[in-house]
């Protein structure tokens, strides 16, 4: 009974089995994907009073509610999939996340103040020559999903315009020009970015000595409370210039950027494996990406070892075909 409502709720979201998967792993992608439908339908729900009828969409809680009362009895059904959803690695539910992540991406929109959630207004992108993304809509024939979105081969006629990727050297080039400097002296208790390290991640560039300069610049972190540091952009010409990396760059994830290109620029690019498989592409980071490559992610690929994951995907080829121009134009190399 569970398999033929698995390979329903599959065909329905146009999702295949990867040859050789396990099917616990398989089961995993197509409830991840279900959940983010049912999440866009329940956002369709109609107001009920004439109260709630002068609000438009639905509460953040209605759809917790219902989307994971949903959750749970699909949960019953496919228990092996208990854990992959609720893993230790975020103090959010399932459905919080997903929603956040539906929110990101743009399928579902705030209003009434930001309190209510609706679905957005049907609409799509191309997003490369052979496939397009289709949102405001929960199922739609001849569509297909791959991790929360809903895509589409692309039809004969349609044009392709390839989006502008600026090349990591030409960005942090750019940015060093177009920052504001004022002189200053550098405290003791700041931590050197070491972009020429030899290391997988960038946990381990960071040192208190200070490394060569990429382009006469350093990249420079201090500590202002537990677990957290402001970043700033040092140079020296007669004296010592800085530049303080803005804090909303820095909760976009911004500063990762800075650690990326500038191991880039080093001819020490942060190396990022893909394995290619006959029907898909596995991917495995050892960093975290600067917030708007990791949407891409998010949006587009399965999480791997958990519904929270964010350093390992799996994605049809098709979606790997788009995704990757923006890491290697990120700056990572890729193995």
């Amino acid at each position: 009974m569970e398999d033929r409502l698995l390979h329903a709720m599959a065909a329905d979201l146009g999702i295949f089995k990867y040859e050789n998967e396990f099917e616990s792993q398989y089961c995993n992608r197509v409830l991840y994907s279900a959940m983010a439908s049912w999440i866009k339908a329940v956002a369709l729900d109609q107001p009920v009073t004439s109260e709630q009828m002068d609000n438009p969409g639905v509460s953040r809680r209605h759809i917790s509610d219902k989307c994971t009362a949903i959750l749970n009895e699909m949960l019953k059904r496919f228990p092996e999939s208990k854990l992959w959803f609720e893993s230790e690695k975020t103090q959010e539910s399932p459905i919080a996340f997903l929603l956040s992540r539906l929110l990101r991406h743009g399928d579902i929109l705030q209003v009434g103040f930001e309190t209510n959630l609706i679905l957005a207004g049907r609409n799509e992108t191309i997003l490369s020559d052979r496939i397009k993304c289709r949102k405001g809509e929960v199922l739609s024939e001849g569509t297909f999903y791959s991790g929360i979105a809903m895509l589409q081969k692309v039809q004969k006629g349609e044009i392709f315009e390839p989006e502008a990727i600026t090349e990591a050297t030409v960005w942090f080039e750019d940015y060093i020009k177009s920052a504001w400097w004022k002189e200053t002296e550098i405290d003791d208790n700041v931590q050197y970015f070491n972009a020429c390290k030899r290391t997988k991640n960038n946990h381990l560039c960071w040192q208190t000595e200070r490394p060569e300069p990429v382009k006469g610049v350093w990249l420079i972190r201090r500590t202002i409370y537990k677990n957290g540091y402001e970043y700033f952009l040092i140079r020296k010409d007669e004296g010592l210039y800085k530049h303080q990396i803005d804090p909303f760059l820095q909760e976009m994830g911004e500063h990762r950027r800075f650690m990326i290109a500038m191991r880039y620029v080093a001819d020490n690019a942060v190396p990022v494996q893909a394995e290619r498989y006959s029907d898909h592409i596995s991917l495995k980071l050892r960093i975290h990406l600067p917030q708007k490559e990791s949407i891409l992610l998010e949006t587009y690929a399965w999480p791997h070892n958990a519904a929270a994951d964010r350093l390992e995907w799996d994605m049809d080829e098709a979606v790997w075909g788009f995704i990757k121009l923006h890491l290697y134009h990120l700056g990572l190399k890729m193995t």
